[in-house]
């Protein structure tokens, strides 16, 4: 039982992938954090798909990793398929993808905080702000923080729906958090409903996968941590089938059963995960939708069906899932269900997740308006070292978006007031050529270090690989290579001709020759492959990086004026009444910020930009 007496410098209330790694980050820090849970043995849970990873999700889990966090290695640790997706296309859209073994990844979550952080099984009621800074009000008592993170998910006023089945919770089974919404609206805060849902759950054993086409992984040493100690070697077969007319006429026969179209669902579901009763009626014109078949876990009967979320009745699910190939025979464990909650729109917050005018409150995850296991890892981690640093009396730490997806993310979130579940996506970074997956740790880990958040070993790891990335890279540059009857025989399946001498990062930059082959006609062995596949991005698109990161020395550099937080917008000459009315709304803390509001126009930010430059005292501000 956690000591009810002391204050605690933070308290993370959710033990989701969050709670989880908020708790960590702190943890690192040096301070001392309690993490409430409802049900313990509920922490990292995988509620929906068990997977990590996929388009600009990988580069998330990624610089997690690479500032110390762990849910790529716990991914590792359970993995039973891995996956490269867009391998066919270049750097910045190639990601991974991990099929995991959802009860092994929650066991390795659940070790791993229960044995660094101090767990309290209970469930939080409210909260409000005290002398030390905040108390939380639980059913076993009341525990005090310097520092208080939600990452609530889908609990806080959590209803979820089958058919006309309403029943309280944060996921099925799960007593939702009753208290919490009313406590944010105390404060003077917006809440407001989104929806989330998820697929039937089958059983194996009724399935006929002769009918189904294989859908098998990739083999190689495919991890998503920079440091793979410890990694499952499996790689099981899943599988693909299409929907069809008769699926189609069973969801438009009973479409009035269901919650969303009936107008009982109030909040907006994500729009890249939508229902597939969605799916049928926003692509009427469309004959097949593709849905993937993927096992649950090793030691489980348990199949997920990947792409069919649904919230119409059992019965109904029951029907459709007859009609799919290899599914006559189906036995449905769990239907499929859709859980509506409260959000806090995260205009509220400021860059570093701390809640505005309320010092010490942060929140991260689906709280915040995300979907997601990784975009909740990613702002749990922030949050988590900005609720330690807030505790010891430091300043917060913001993350630029030119540096990172998780800043893109947060950037993206506490600048433009989303209306439906928020997705990362590559498209959402304009710098998504240097803000790569393959190279977070290079971008990230000595920034971690420097916070505290990268320990020993793993700085170690980090420098033997940038110091191999980097000899590679020498070895590139100052080793010629000759025109030779073997150099052509080599270079010819790809379409190429060596004429004149050149240095082999000269060859490696040809669009098609692999960094394979450069390396095989160097003689040179004993790189690692990630070491190798890192030189050959950097030596191939170096022309592109390099304007790049000029791009971004030059944006940063005009959008670092701060802006006070208490700026009266209307002694801004010449702002638009709609700028006025934004800009209070949102109160960027830079103007780089402003000028991501939508709304707010070139117009307007030269105007702000003058204004700031006027200031008494003001530094000069960058045009």
């Amino acid at each position: 039982m956690a000591d009810m007496d002391r204050v605690w410098d933070v308290v993370v209330v959710g033990g989701g992938h969050a709670g989880i790694e908020a708790a960590m980050a702190a943890h690192r820090l040096g301070v001392a954090v309690l993490l409430v849970t409802s049900d313990r043995a509920t922490l990292g849970a995988m509620p929906c798909n068990p997977a990590i990873g996929g388009p600009a999700k990988s580069t998330l889990v990624r610089e997690v990793d690479a500032l110390g966090g762990w849910m790529a290695r716990a991914a590792d640790a359970s993995r039973i398929q891995a996956k490269v997706l867009n391998a066919s296309k270049g750097p910045a859209v190639q990601a991974l993808r991990l099929q995991c073994d959802k009860h092994a990844y929650a066991a390795w979550m659940n070790r791993l905080v229960t044995t660094y952080v101090q767990v309290l099984e209970a469930s939080a009621r409210g909260f409000a702000p005290d002398r030390e800074g905040w108390s939380l009000a639980t059913d076993v008592g009341r525990v005090r923080a310097r520092s208080l993170v939600l990452t609530t998910g889908t609990f806080m006023s959590g209803l979820c729906h089958t058919g006309e089945a309403a029943t309280p919770g944060g996921r099925i089974g799960e007593a939702p958090s009753t208290g919490l919404s009313e406590a944010l609206r105390r404060l003077g805060l917006r809440t407001r409903r989104m929806k989330t849902g998820t697929p039937p759950r089958v059983d194996r054993r009724s399935l006929d996968f002769s009918q189904m086409q294989p859908a098998p992984g990739d083999d190689g040493d495919l991890t998503l941590s920079y440091l793979p100690l410890a990694r499952s070697q499996e790689n099981v077969m899943c599988h693909l089938v299409y929907t069809n007319n008769k699926t189609h006429d069973v969801v438009r026969d009973n479409m009035h059963l269901s919650p969303m179209f009936q107008g009982r669902i109030e909040g907006p579901g994500p729009r890249y995960c939508p229902s597939f009763e969605d799916k049928v009626h926003r692509f009427a014109d469309k004959p097949a939708h593709g849905l993937f078949i993927e096992p649950e876990g090793l030691d489980t009967d348990w199949i997920y069906v990947q792409g069919f979320s649904t919230s119409l009745p059992a019965a109904v699910q029951e029907a459709m899932l007859r009609t799919l190939p290899g599914f006559a025979d189906v036995v449905l464990l769990r239907p499929g269900y859709a859980v509506e909650y409260d959000q806090l729109p995260a205009i509220q917050l400021r860059p570093t997740l701390a809640v505005k005018d309320w010092p010490g409150l942060f929140t991260a995850g689906q709280i915040n308006g995300t979907s997601g296991y990784e975009e909740a890892a990613a702002q749990g981690l922030l949050a988590g070292l900005n609720a330690a640093r807030h505790a010891r009396g430091q300043e917060g730490v913001v993350l630029p978006r030119s540096g990172s997806f998780i800043g893109t993310l947060v950037d993206d979130l506490t600048t433009m007031d989303i209306p439906e579940p928020y997705r990362m996506l590559t498209a959402r970074s304009e710098y998504r050529l240097v803000l790569r997956g393959d190279n977070a740790d290079l971008r990230l880990t000595p920034l971690g270090r420097d916070l505290g958040l990268v320990p020993d070993d793993r700085w170690q790891a980090f420098l033997e690989r940038r110091a191999a990335i980097d000899d590679a890279l020498g070895w590139l540059g100052r080793t010629r290579i000759h025109p030779a009857p073997d150099v052509d025989a080599a270079l010819a399946p790809h379409g190429e001709a060596l004429v004149v001498p050149c240095s082999l990062a000269e060859l490696l930059r040809r669009p098609r020759v692999p960094a394979e082959v450069v390396w095989a006609l160097g003689g040179r062995d004993g790189d690692a492959p990630d070491v190798v596949a890192q030189a050959g991005i950097v030596t191939k698109y170096a022309g592109y990086i390099r304007r790049m990161e000029e791009d971004i020395r030059r944006q940063d550099a005009a959008a670092a004026a701060l802006i006070p937080d208490g700026l009266d917008y209307a002694t801004v000459a010449g702002l638009s009444h709609e700028a006025r009315e934004k800009l209070g709304r949102v109160r960027p803390a830079t103007l780089g910020q402003a000028q991501r509001i939508p709304g707010v126009t070139p117009v307007d930010v030269g105007l702000l930009r003058v204004h700031l430059a006027r200031r008494p005292g003001a530094a000069p501000v960058v045009a």
